[in-house]
């Protein structure tokens, strides 16, 4: 059964969590999905975490739902409560959330990373939603994040044929941020950098972002103007108009 890692380094600004079943791929039961949610949420409300790192152990990121592992068909509210909390909790954390891929991220798991901010891939890295190959309909947000990613008739495309795309044409088509040889080095690169930069305005992006599909334009203007207010009572937007006034690097708290 999956268990969910996380990691802490007093060197880092940002922590890592893991998806651990190698065995099967890092296939996950909804229990895990619980235990996944619940550790964004935690990680994410820490003072000295300021980015999350997703990913999974060994040479895969997910394999998705660990059906093999399902006792019983899972209901509606088993799914809310796992999948769809784990997505929710991903997308609506206080701080980034960066996915390091690694060979496949099916079914699920490709939602899990679709979900986070930013998704680094290795070049044997693949990803699809399978769906349908099992004679499933598409869950753990699928319907809500593929078409903000790749447009409507895409998102029904690879939702409908279940189709695995390699780590380039994912890229190509935007689910995948960024494909690279040296993916540890990368990611680390990304999230120290999003760790250090201004968090409260960082998330106040993340939820203007996830609002402006199902707001109308004046609704969303309104919306960033609030969000704007509140960002001018936090001490990094000080910080940022003193370093770029003076031409410097600022130097954020996330406060």
């Amino acid at each position: 059964m999956a268990e969910i890692l996380t990691e802490r380094d007093d060197e880092e600004p940002f922590a890592t969590i893991t998806i651990s079943n190698p065995e099967r791929r890092n296939a996950v039961a909804h229990e895990a999905m619980q235990d996944l949610a619940e550790a964004v949420e935690d990680l994410a409300a820490a003072d000295d975490v300021r980015a999350l790192v997703l990913t999974g152990a060994g040479d895969a990121f997910c394999a998705g739902a660990d059906l093999g592992s399902a006792a019983d068909v899972p209901t509606a509210e088993a799914i809310d409560n796992g999948f769809h909390s784990a997505v929710q909790a991903i997308m609506t954390a206080e701080v980034p959330v960066v996915a390091k891929v690694r060979g496949p991220a099916v079914g699920a798991g490709a939602s899990i990373a679709t979900a986070c901010d930013l998704v680094y891939a290795s070049e044997d890295a693949t990803i699809g939603f399978l769906f349908t190959r099992l004679g499933l309909t598409a869950d753990s947000g699928a319907t809500y994040i593929l078409p903000r990613l790749v447009g409507a008739q895409k998102a029904m495309d690879l939702l409908l044929s279940a189709e695995v795309l390699g780590a380039e044409e994912a890229e190509e088509l935007g689910l995948f941020t960024e494909v690279t040889g040296d993916l540890d080095s990368r990611v680390r690169e990304r999230a120290t950098g999003l760790a250090n930069g201004p968090t409260r305005a960082l998330a106040s992006v993340r939820r203007l972002v996830l609002r402006s599909n199902s707001n109308s334009l004046e609704e969303q203007l309104d919306l960033e103007a609030r969000e704007q207010e509140r960002m001018f009572q936090t001490s990094d937007v000080m910080e940022g108009i003193s370093a770029f006034m003076g031409d410097n690097e600022p130097e954020f708290e996330g406060r």
